[in-house]
């Protein structure tokens, strides 16, 4: 065999190096910032904000300190201005503005109302008495998606004083185009020591070249390794699937403002209002809270040949902490407790909890208990006083604001995540010792639905005749197409609206109101959303193509209308894009259409997104060569 040549032994030696100097520098760097992270708590604590572990803290890259981390932190991911010239060009010129703008807080990201989130679902698994057992992972998700984005999960063992930090594992990812991005688990199983402690630590970067944006932001994670802190359990009985027979649709589903009332039933939870003479009153106007619906009386009630009705489960019901109860808002229920597992001898003083509301299709997370309509996660558990020693209930509404988690259908997913501090007494009589644990739980997939009729509009039936939509009932038949197809209706879908509905007007008269998201079918462009339209287009109706003279917001009280429509048999031989009916003569389309128009349009701005700006396609085209080479 040839002997390796000096050249060859010199670049050996030297990757060797570099490879040492990472592995000292990165316990250096996370010292660092951990000293950072631990003094920008103090400045939110001292403005009356929340902050906390597993907060977000943006990154100043005109700090030398700071810069040298992010730099670090890539070069040990593989990345470097050869290989991602467009992310190091973007990292300068951030630095760059830093340098002339000293002193502006908060370059490359903000902690509320931001693009992007970013957070560390790490918890602790098993109760080992000898090892400590951790799985956990970096995640960053940004509303609309990114050019580009990155992020990584380090872990390393460290002492109170933040003096020793030993790595014991890490994770990157990168992606082009993407909306969630996440690192694969990392799973650790450390030996239990007094006085030791896990700190986790997670670097998250995006870009979105066509608006700007930019994401730089650092958080971080620490769980004592010193027994007895095992494994915590959250307990979650609600949200979950009650009604979980339809293998084809197995989200979480949540009406608020409108459900389905007969016929298949999908609201596994819904609006409802409880009368004076104590009566409930499902997907009505005025609800006073949200019930989960009672699968059973609910099948008792379709026996004998009847329709099954949604009734709501009395035991499952809640009512907002701010009354009046608000529909238009993305509000999830949640019933549970979490359950911290230490010795009987020790004492949990404090239990806080972050719930991230992810959404998986556009990206981004919605915030829950803070400004409605901001991107951020800050949400918490509704924690209720302890009812059994060493259990700490949750019962109460979570409300995520009026933003981007009220899409039709969208995926959502809830990232809940509790931690527990308190004191265990020393063995050998000194002070107590002080830990603290992480858990972590997932529920998903959770999701929203609307989209309605206005009450009083005229349906056209199979027999040609017009009828208004709250007399139509789960069996009926509505003319479907100006072909004669007739499709029976399955679900009859109702409820409120509170905001203003898309008042539509054809050149021959014709007129129909329809919430904003509810589908028409077009001429030119296919099936389009009512919010979408404009004046001149051409939409179908009974009586063929009429060109739209108006379309304007109108505001609106009344109670509103859908259907789902066909059954498996008349379905079997018509695609998606025949489940429409005639409303005051136009063509719309039915639920779920309506449901998977949306679906289509989150998937096409992906596409969209797939389709990178330029200024990252030498990036992508070495990303892509050096996963090849791996």
């Amino acid at each position: 065999m040839r002997s390796p040549s000096k050249m060859m032994l010199a670049m050996m030696l030297a990757a060797l190096g570099a490879g040492c100097s990472q592995q000292r520098q990165a316990p250096e760097d996370s010292r660092a910032m951990a000293q950072y992270y631990a003094q920008w708590q103090q400045s939110l604590h001292a403005q009356s904000k929340k902050g906390g572990a597993n907060a977000q803290m943006p990154i100043e890259l005109s700090d030398e300190v700071q810069y040298r981390f992010v730099k670090n932190r890539l070069k040990a991911a593989g990345l470097n201005a050869q290989n991602a010239p467009r992310l190091f060009a973007r990292l300068e010129e951030i630095r760059s503005r830093g340098k002339q703008a000293a002193g502006v807080s908060g370059l490359g990201g903000t902690t509320q109302g931001a693009w992007c989130g970013h957070m560390i679902p790490l918890g602790g698994v098993g109760r080992d008495v000898a090892q400590a057992r951790f799985q956990g992972t970096g995640l960053t998700s940004c509303f609309n998606g990114s050019d580009y984005a990155f992020v990584d999960l380090n872990a390393f063992i460290t002492d109170g004083a933040r003096m020793v930090f030993e790595p014991v594992g890490s994770e990157s990812y990168e992606e082009y185009g993407g909306k969630v991005l996440e690192t694969a688990p990392l799973s650790l199983s450390l030996p239990r020591l007094a006085g030791k402690e896990l700190l986790a630590d997670s670097l998250a970067i995006a870009f979105n070249e066509v608006t700007g944006q930019e994401h730089l932001t650092y958080t971080s994670v620490t769980a004592t390794l010193h027994p007895p802190v095992g494994e915590g359990d959250i307990l979650v009985d609600h949200p979950r699937e009650l009604l979980d027979e339809t293998p084809s649709d197995q989200a979480i589903r949540i009406c608020l403002e409108r459900g389905s009332a007969e016929g298949f039933l999908d609201c596994d939870y819904g609006a409802v209002r409880v009368l004076p003479d104590g009566g409930w009153k499902p997907f009505a106007g005025a609800a006073t809270g949200i019930a989960a619906v009672d699968v059973e009386a609910s099948k008792a009630f379709a026996l004998d040949g009847g329709t099954p009705t949604w009734i709501p489960d009395r035991s499952a019901y809640w009512e907002p902490e701010v009354k009046p109860f608000d529909p238009t808002r993305f509000q999830v229920p949640t019933r549970g407790k979490f359950v911290p597992h230490v010795l009987e001898e020790c004492q949990v003083t404090k239990v806080t909890s972050k719930v991230a509301a992810i959404l998986l299709d556009t990206g981004g997370l919605c915030e829950a208990g803070g400004t409605p309509g901001t991107t951020v996660a800050q949400g918490e558990l509704p924690f209720k006083p302890s009812t059994a020693p060493g259990e700490f209930p949750f019962d109460g509404i979570m409300d995520f604001g009026t933003g981007n988690c009220l899409n039709n259908a969208q995926n959502v997913r809830l990232e809940i995540w509790v931690y527990a501090e308190g004191t265990c007494p020393d063995p050998f009589g000194g002070e107590p010792e002080p830990f603290r644990c992480p858990s972590k739980a997932e529920v998903q997939p959770v999701d929203y639905k609307r989209g309605c009729l206005a009450e009083g509009t005229q349906v056209t039936r199979a027999d040609g005749k017009a009828v208004p939509v709250e007399q139509v009932k789960v069996g009926d038949t509505l003319l479907a197409n100006g072909k004669g197809l007739a499709l029976t209706v399955t679900t009859v879908h109702r409820g409120g609206e509170r905001k203003p509905l898309v008042k539509l007007r054809d050149d021959h008269g014709g007129e129909v109101q329809v919430t904003d998201t509810h589908p028409l079918v077009t001429v030119a462009r296919g099936v389009v959303p009512a919010g979408e339209l404009k004046v001149g287009e051409a939409v179908l109706t009974r009586a063929g193509a009429r060109k739209l003279v108006a379309v304007e917001r109108v505001p609106y009280e009344g109670r509103v209308y859908n259907f789902s429509l066909g059954t498996p048999e008349e379905l079997a031989h018509v695609g998606l894009e025949s489940r429409s009916l005639y409303a005051n003569g136009f063509l719309v389309g039915d639920s779920q259409l309506q449901a998977e128009l949306e679906k289509q349009k989150r998937l096409d701005a992906r596409e969209v997104l797939a389709r990178l700006h330029g200024a990252w396609h030498e990036d992508f085209r070495l990303s892509r060569a050096r996963l090849t080479r791996k």
